[in-house]
């Protein structure tokens, strides 16, 4: 506020006749402002719509699953023992029946482990600049390691793991006395083809011999003499331990005695490996063993001792109770292999304890293995699952349809309406809905249409739904394809050679004619028509082969990704051998490859189709009795599918095609793996209730351009504008006020003058001589 008038001259509060004109100027804010509030209540209002919505949009998607409407559910049973050999899961395209399956064997990695080493990040394990080199498998891709007099343990773990290959790299500490850190290489898939394989070492690690470690004391001993084990490559057993050493008589050397144990203590052998015995004899069978003074086995009999010797020495006492370790190393901690299953009957081989291809539809996955004892898997039907995401699903429309009511219509017992009372874009949500829920799913001509035939009911005053569950089970059960396509957006083709892939929101129900003019193809090297491949599987190879391949998933790219590997083969490796081999290296590569013995010749095949597959393959050895590759090399590379739907002609790629037509095909997506061209039938496309809803919902919820979105930043606008608005008309009056506010002050200091001249003269008038006085 500027300048003030206290009117004292003209006895008039300025002030207070200045705040009723603004106040009175202000009326108009008041009614700015009112508006202003009631847009902020429709902002509100729509944000709760758009949340509600979306909860329901997430509950619709849940119906437009698939996998939820499986009604095949899996049973396994344990074995007599109680134990629980698999778990196993079950989808739509398994059959009812019953499987006697017995886990023989579990796959597993192949885990390497060097010798023992002092510490982890202090000492180095290379004297000088080298390589440490490592594959997995006989064809796998070689990794190299730089090494130097400056490389620990640590930093060998760390630059292997940063080669992102097939192997893992860890450091145990196995708590030993000597030497206890370790270096652990692991394979990162299970299978029998997938060992570890150091192809150079400049490191002083070792990777192969098996090892005796010198003998450790224990603090707190008595014993002051020493104490050595045979320690270097002398270990003749097959498992990692401590041999923990405990004198049980004490004496000099050649006169104590001691027991054993191979268990961390738990139990404790004597004389002969026997299990110890405190009244047998010395140096016999069970008892005691003499403390020797020279290198000795130390069961004392040399016939369990897996080729470790003790020696005491000739000084010092022993006491009951002193203990000694010696550790022992095998490189080998677990080789890989395989799992081995039983079926029916029947013994499958597989890599991976995940199992899915040897029973149609169901995933074994393994748990345990038995060698005697096999478990009963049943696979059977069940509309529980089904049934509750359909209540589900009705329960959160419901919800739903309760609150749009109350946003919509008048409410008689409430004192303020609905911000959003007879909103249209709320009246087309709620008609949206209403005609997806009622009317017939479109696309379907034949069989359920509607849910009212599913036992799903609609109030025609409410909307409200109401589930008959008893008629709902009973349509699950006895129609399971059915009761899917009221809920889901799925094509069917009428040829079964055709496979639905996808649609999109594009997508019109409805019928469309399939035709395929190029047939898919994959890349294709060899087999059993290619005289020019030799016939391996009587003879092998002559000598050894070298094969080269280069590979690409994405060949079609401006800047494909290539994979370049190569493949050694033995000398007298027959086709099988061949394939074993190759499948093993395409595996450890990453390359989406499969080699396979085609009447007794190599056939190469990827495993993808289309024209972005692509490899080539070349041999060192050109002779007649070799592979038959030879060293000019091969190429082969696969073909995109092309063909039309609904007469318009669509885009392949692989053995997808997909129409992007701007038809009503548009966004239908099918595959096939036929090699056939010409006419496949057609294809129906249905839009059910969950389809519907997903699609028709998140053109409302789409948090960038959905219309509630649209609608909720309009309304923010127009508040942002009256905002502005309340700001220059109070700006205005304010301005207007410090005017009139400016005028006054003027006049109050002109009537001060007045008054002050009027004083004045009033004062000089008395002054003057009365007349007549």
């Amino acid at each position: 506020m500027g300048i003030t008038s206290s009117g004292l001259s003209s006895g008039i509060n300025y002030e207070q006749l200045i705040q009723q004109v603004q106040e009175a100027q202000r009326r108009p804010v008041e009614l700015l402002k009112t508006r202003q509030a009631g847009y902020q209540k429709e902002i509100t209002a729509v944000a709760s719509v758009s949340t509600k919505l979306s909860t329901l949009l997430a509950v619709a998607s849940s119906v437009n699953n698939p996998a939820n409407f499986n009604v095949n559910t899996v049973a396994v049973g344990k074995t007599t023992a109680g134990a629980s050999l698999l778990t196993s899961t079950a989808n739509s395209t398994a059959t009812k029946g019953s499987y006697a399956i017995a886990v023989k064997q579990l796959a597993q990695a192949g885990k390497l482990a060097a010798n023992g080493f002092v510490d982890q990040n202090a000492s180095s394990v290379a004297s000088t600049d080298g390589t440490f080199k490592f594959k997995v498998g006989t064809a796998g891709t070689e990794y190299t390691v730089a090494v130097s007099a400056s490389t620990t343990l640590q930093s060998l773990r760390d630059a292997i793991n940063a080669k992102g290959g097939s192997v893992t790299a860890s450091i145990i500490n196995d708590g030993t006395g000597s030497n206890p850190y370790r270096l652990i290489l692991a394979t990162n898939e299970n299978g029998s083809s997938n060992s570890v394989t150091i192809t150079n070492n400049d490191t002083t690690l070792d990777f192969t011999n098996k090892k005796v470690e010198a003998a450790y004391a224990f603090t707190g001993n008595s014993f002051a003499g020493t104490i050595t084990s045979n320690a270097g490559n002398n270990y003749t057993g097959s498992t990692n331990k401590t041999f923990l050493i405990q004198a049980v008589a004490g004496g000099a050397p050649g006169a104590a005695t001691y027991k054993y144990s191979i268990d961390g203590g738990l139990t404790y052998l004597g004389y002969g490996g026997v299990a110890y015995s405190a009244t047998a004899g010395t140096d016999t069978s069970g008892g005691g063993i003499t403390a020797s003074t020279a290198a000795t086995a130390i069961d004392g009999s040399g016939t369990t001792n897996e080729g470790v010797q003790i020696d005491f020495g000739a000084t010092g006492t022993l006491v009951a109770g002193d203990r000694f370790s010696v550790d022992v190393f095998a490189p080998t901690l677990q080789a890989g292999q395989d799992a081995v299953v039983v079926v029916d009957g029947t013994t499958y081989t597989k890599s991976s304890n995940i199992v899915t291809d040897i029973i149609q539809g169901v995933t074994l996955n393994l748990l345990q293995a038995d060698a005697t004892n096999g478990v009963i898997l049943s696979v059977s039907t069940s509309a529980a699952g089904a049934t509750e995401k359909i209540k589900n699903f009705v329960t959160a429309y419901n919800e739903f349809n309760t609150f749009l009511n109350e946003q919509l219509n008048f409410n008689a017992n409430s004192s303020q309406p609905s911000a959003l009372l007879g909103d249209p874009t709320l009246r087309a949500i709620q008609k949206k809905l209403k005609d997806i829920i009622s009317g017939q799913i479109p696309g379907l001509t034949t069989g359920k249409a509607n849910l009212s035939q599913i036992g799903i009911t609609s109030n025609s005053k409410t909307g409200v739904l109401s589930v008959d569950e008893g008629a709902l089970s009973t349509a699950i059960s006895s129609d399971p394809v059915g009761v899917r396509r009221l809920f889901l957006g799925i094509g069917t083709p009428s040829n079964s050679a055709m496979t639905f892939v996808g649609l999109s929101a594009t997508t019109s129900a409805g019928r469309y004619g399939l035709n395929i003019t190029t047939a898919p193809q994959k890349a294709i090297l060899g087999g059993s028509t290619d005289v020019t491949l030799q016939d391996l599987s009587s003879t092998g190879l002559t000598s050894v082969e070298a094969l080269s391949f280069s590979y690409s998933a994405d060949y079609s790219a401006a800047l494909p990704t290539t994979t370049s590997f190569s493949v050694t083969l033995s000398a007298g490796q027959r086709i099988n051998e061949i394939v074993s081999t190759l499948n093993s290296a395409f595996a450890t590569n990453r390359a989406g490859l499969s080699a396979s013995n085609d009447g007794g010749r190599l056939k190469i095949t990827s495993k993808d189709y289309g024209a972005d597959v692509r490899f080539t393959v070349v041999s060192d050895q050109a002779g007649v009795t070799q592979t038959g590759i030879g060293s000019v090399g091969r190429t082969a590379q696969g073909a995109d599918i092309a063909g039309t739907i609904n007469d318009h002609s669509a885009k392949g790629r692989g053995n997808v095609l997909k129409s992007n037509s701007g038809f009503g095909e548009d966004g239908l997506s099918i595959s096939t793996e036929s090699t056939a061209t010409g006419l496949f039938g057609t294809i129906d496309v249905t839009r059910g209730v969950g389809d519907q809803l997903v699609s028709s919902l998140a053109t409302y919820t789409d948090p960038t351009v959905g219309i509630l979105t649209s609608k909720s930043k309009g309304l923010q606008g127009t508040v942002d504008r009256l905002k502005k608005d309340i700001e220059k008309f109070n700006a205005r009056v304010d301005q207007e006020g410090e005017r009139f506010r400016d005028q006054l002050v003027r006049l109050e200091s002109l009537l001060s003058k007045f008054k002050a001249t009027s004083n004045y003269l009033t004062t000089q008038l008395d002054k003057l001589p009365k007349i007549g006085g």
